[in-house]
This record gives C-alpha cells, structure tokens and sequence, in this order.
C-alpha cells in the first residue's frame, strides 16, 4: 500500500489514532504534532480541518489553519462547506515542502510556498521566509484551499491552467508587476499559449509569467458572464463534461474563439505604451525627445544669432560706407 493510500486508511479509519503525534515525514525529518483533539476540528463555516504542525510552527498553524476567511465563499464556490460534504482537509505547515514525500505529495521548487493533493484533499504549507508574516501565509493557505475546492466543484475536470488561474484569482497572490510581460510572450507563442500553460506551466514561459497569463484567461471569463458563468461551468463539468462541452455550452464559444478573445483582451490591455510605462523604457524615450527638442532649440538659437551678428556686421559696413561718401577731402 502506498503512502496516499495509508494516508485515506487512516482517515477512514479515524483520526484519532493520531490524537498525540504523527510519524516523521521522511527517515531523518522532524515529528509532526496533531493539533486537533483526535478528530477534525470543527470552526463554523470552516470544512472539517486536521491540523499537523512540526515543532515549533504550532502557533502559526494554529492561528492560520482554521481561518474562516480562508475558506470563504469564491467565484462560482458560494458554500465551501456544504461542497466538501463533511469531508476531512489535511492541512500540514512545514519548513521544507522537500520532506513531503510520505504524504504522496511531489517535490516542490524551492520557490513553491505551498502545495495540495487537491483530490485527496491534502494541503502542505512552507513557513519560512516571507511566510512567516501571516497575511502571506494566509494568501497562500487560499490559494491551496482553492485548488482543493476547485477540485470538488468540477470533480478534477478542468485544465491545468484554469486552475492556477482560478488559485490565483482567488487568493489575489497574482503580481501586475510582471504584467509587461505578457506582451512578449503571447507574440512570441502564436496560437497555442492555453495549450503551452496546460502542459504543466513548464516549458520557456517563466513561472511568475505563466501564474499571471493563467490568471488574465481565467479573469476573461468573470467578466464575460460574471459568477454565475463560473458556478454554470463548474456544474456542467461536474456532470462530466469536457472543458470545450462546456465552454460552448455555458458561454457559447469554443476553445479556440476563447483564446483568440483573451489573446486581443490581453494585447490591448498590455500594449506597446503600457510596456514603454512599466520597464521605464517611456522614460529613456522622454529623455530622448527632450534631448532632440533640446538639440533642436540649441541649434535654431544659434543660427538667429548667427543671422543677428551678420545683420550688424552688414549695417556697420553700411555706416561706414556712408561716412566715406560724404568727405569732401583735401
């Protein structure tokens, strides 16, 4: 039997022949305490939680994993908790997201703050670092939390890149910063960006540009039918739908006029003066025209002063002239 397997053993079995303390998460990782009372702690409007923290995360865990705020309703999600059906989430706060392997979870970059098993509904969060500022970590904890939901409102049916979009749509971990650089990689992929961010957001898109243009995809489709489109989505998946059945069904477009749209909603939003503004690239262009204005002026003045001095140098001469015709001589 496999680690995920004893891992959905133990919980139909009942977690509370865990009430003390869990098995190490690797041969030489640190003990995992059980926070809860032996069964899953139950937080209005919060789904039935178990907590597992290593040692000394205890407070953090305790004060972050049981946030309502957390499992609040999202796009299309209205009850978390009704769509659990009283099923348990694993929540673990760790240091290392490496130590996971017992849990059946994949090794995480270390860059990844958090990362979940959405169909065995196990969550893994890193408290180190940046996370330790608990409205960080919160962030990270929804983001998580959404996949898991995401799961259960589609039943595991929809791409890849929807559901980091979604993620990051949800928690507001998503970075207009990196906005810029959309423009160039939408040009530089052609048609088939969706198809690219499915294949695992890996490939030559950057991490942080492959969250955002997930984000962006799934952001056109809030605005194309609201909520409403999202939870009609979610329902026609979960009957069984493909992802395409159900686009055209709930927002009458295929897969490919969807993409095309998002591309031109993407392009015009993050065109070529929006790229100028954030790289600073506006700014060089600025001291650049008041460099031309300024060599433009320099140059103009200096020729009217030029004209100026032969102008008198001509009137002079004239003076001169008229002086020399009007001596009678000797």
């Amino acid at each position: 039997m496999g680690p995920r397997q004893q891992l959905t053993h133990r919980a139909q079995s009942g977690f509370s022949l865990l009430a003390v303390a869990l098995a190490s998460l690797s041969c030489d990782g640190p003990a995992m305490q059980f926070l809860s009372d032996g069964a899953a702690n139950v937080t209005s409007g919060v789904p039935l939680i178990e907590l597992h923290s290593e040692p000394g995360l205890e407070a953090m865990a305790g004060a972050v994993g049981r946030d309502p705020l957390v499992w609040a309703p999202m796009p299309g999600i209205d009850s978390p908790v009704d769509l659990l059906a009283g099923a348990h989430v694993s929540v673990w706060f760790v240091e290392d997201l490496s130590r996971l392997d017992s849990l059946g979870l994949a090794a995480a970059e270390q860059w990844v703050a958090g990362v979940a098993d959405p169909s065995e509904r196990i969550i893994a969060l890193r408290i180190d670092g940046p996370q330790r500022n608990l409205s960080v970590l919160r962030a990270v904890y929804r983001h998580e939390a959404a996949h898991v939901l995401l799961h259960a409102a589609t039943g595991g049916n929809v791409p890849r890149w929807f559901h980091e979009g979604y993620a990051q749509a949800v928690s507001g971990t998503w970075n207009w910063n990196d906005g810029w650089r959309l423009h160039f990689v939408l040009l530089r992929h052609g048609q088939s960006v969706l198809g690219d961010l499915d294949r695992e957001l890996r490939g030559d898109i950057e991490p942080r540009t492959a969250y955002l243009l997930s984000y962006t995809a799934v952001a056109t489709l809030r605005e194309m039918a609201g909520d409403q489109g999202l939870f009609a989505l979610f329902s026609e998946l979960r009957q069984g739908k493909s992802f395409e059945a159900a686009l055209r069904s709930v927002y009458g477009v295929t897969g490919r006029e969807f993409e095309k749209q998002w591309r031109g909603q993407v392009l015009n939003r993050y065109g070529w003066l929006y790229l100028f503004s954030r790289t600073g690239l506006i700014w060089v262009a600025v001291a650049i025209l008041v460099f031309v204005l300024g060599a433009t002026r320099v140059r103009r003045d200096r020729e009217r002063l030029l004209r100026m001095v032969m102008e008198e140098e001509e009137l002079e001469n004239d003076e001169w002239m008229d002086i020399d015709d009007s001596d009678p001589g000797i």
